[in-house]
């Protein structure tokens, strides 16, 4: 019998054969939207720390001091960014590089872009409309799905019965059309580590 908490938030979930433990929720669209900005930062810092060391390490014997020093600098400052943020996150969301993380949207909406009097799609998610709520991470799950396959079969003449079939499957459940502009916003997230 799996123990329900936090409104229905399993503490440990399985996917892809990975058992995973519940470290944090995060409550709010732009909370979670700052956390997927902030997970996006750290592998950034991450990924050019990587590449500044390999830079450092491949510089020739003939390098002048000043420029090995300038990178070594460079390496220093990012290293020091990238601690600072990685104990923002170890303090806020419980977040460590040991783990690997899955952010299952627990509650997210569908919004419909706003249409400007310009006739062009707004990027303000204040003026967009409401189309659905999505209450669980399996209905995220199906609409991400829905998406994806309509993507493929779109794309491939010989499949357009199936294509049709999403199309009105994602219509009849979501309210989502293949060529409106949208944005998925989730309001609720559920960070687990494996376990």
């Amino acid at each position: 019998m799996t123990k329900i908490i936090n409104h229905g938030i399993p503490p440990r979930i399985v996917r892809d054969q990975q058992a995973y433990q519940l470290v944090a929720v995060i409550e709010g669209g732009d909370a979670n939207t700052q956390f997927i900005n902030n997970l996006q930062v750290i592998g950034q810092q991450r990924q050019l720390l990587a590449e500044l060391g390999r830079k450092l390490a491949s510089l020739p014997k003939t390098t002048p001091e000043a420029e090995r020093a300038t990178v070594q600098q460079q390496l220093t400052e990012l290293d020091a960014r990238l601690t600072q943020n990685m104990q923002f996150m170890a303090k806020t969301y419980g977040y460590s590089v040991q783990s690997n993380y899955l952010l299952s949207p627990v509650q997210s909406v569908l919004l419909q872009k706003a249409v400007e009097a310009d006739g062009k799609v707004s990027e303000d998610e204040t003026k967009a409309t409401l189309v659905a709520e999505l209450q669980t991470a399996e209905a995220y799950d199906s609409l991400q799905q829905l998406r994806q396959k309509a993507g493929v079969f779109g794309q491939d003449a010989a499949r357009a019965a199936d294509y049709e079939k999403v199309k009105a499957e994602l219509k009849e459940t979501f309210g989502f059309e293949v060529t409106g502009s949208y944005f998925l916003q989730v309001r609720k997230g559920a960070l687990y580590a494996t376990a």
